[in-house]
């Protein structure tokens, strides 16, 4: 059994960051829910992860322990009515279909993956290639843009789904699925390799329904958390890429 401990930070935020009454509500309930990735190697896999490690350390400062903490896995498409419907507080991921819901203006990021080339077999270039992508994602966007700048001759699938994109990897009707890294190294099989090919960055970002006092908390704490390395802990300790907001 792999038990992983995380470090609950003692670093307080600011009296200012933590004096509003939208955060007093929050306190008086004694509960902040949290939406996280489902099962994504590195992020929130297991119950541990690097949103985890996140998530616990703003409960912390809220609350001054962890035990207020509601940690909901949740996909994509899910996630935004969810915080519509008023069932989280925060959400932990990349922006994907929150984008298309105006939420531009209320996150703050905390980890930048890389959109990566996975395949079975290696190839110098991408001429002539079919790369299947999850539709309405920032990877699709990369890849577009790649595309357009880089490799004309390649060919983009959208998929509606991870599962349809691994399917028709494994069945060889495309010959590439791009994205993000934690996400490769999840579907992780003894012949699939990440290609050595530079699409670009994706943001993951805690948000919230509007711009508000708890994501003020998190700026506060992702601001200080980057300048003392506790990302770059976490991101050695999951083994996750560190980026720049990490």
């Amino acid at each position: 059994v792999l038990v992983v401990t995380v470090l609950v930070l003692i670093n307080r935020p600011s009296a200012t960051a933590l004096s509003s009454p939208e955060l007093d509500v929050i306190k008086s309930t004694g509960v902040l829910r949290v939406g996280v990735d489902e099962e994504i190697e590195g992020l929130y896999k297991n119950g541990a992860g690097y949103e985890r490690a996140v998530a616990e350390n703003i409960a912390a400062a809220l609350f001054g322990s962890t035990e207020g903490l509601t940690l909901v896995p949740v996909d994509r498409y899910a996630a935004p009515w969810r915080m519509n419907d008023g069932e989280l507080d925060l959400v932990l991921m990349s922006m994907t279909a929150f984008s298309q819901e105006g939420y531009d203006k209320s996150t703050v990021p905390f980890f930048t993956d890389r959109a990566v080339i996975l395949a079975y077999e290696p190839f110098p270039s991408l001429a002539g290639k079919t790369v299947a992508v999850l539709e309405d994602t920032p990877a699709e966007t990369l890849l577009y843009k790649y595309l357009e700048s880089v490799e004309p001759e390649m060919v983009v699938l959208p998929c509606a789904d991870y599962y349809s994109m691994r399917v028709k990897l494994r069945a060889g009707t495309v010959d590439a699925a791009c994205l993000p890294r934690t996400v490769a190294v999840t579907w992780h099989e003894s012949r699939t390799q990440i290609l050595p090919f530079s699409i670009g960055s994706i943001d993951y970002c805690a948000i919230a329904k509007k711009e508000s006092a708890l994501l003020d908390l998190a700026n506060e704490l992702f601001y200080d958390w980057q300048l003392d390395g506790t990302f770059r802990e976490w991101a050695r300790q999951f083994n996750v890429e560190w980026g720049a907001n990490g």
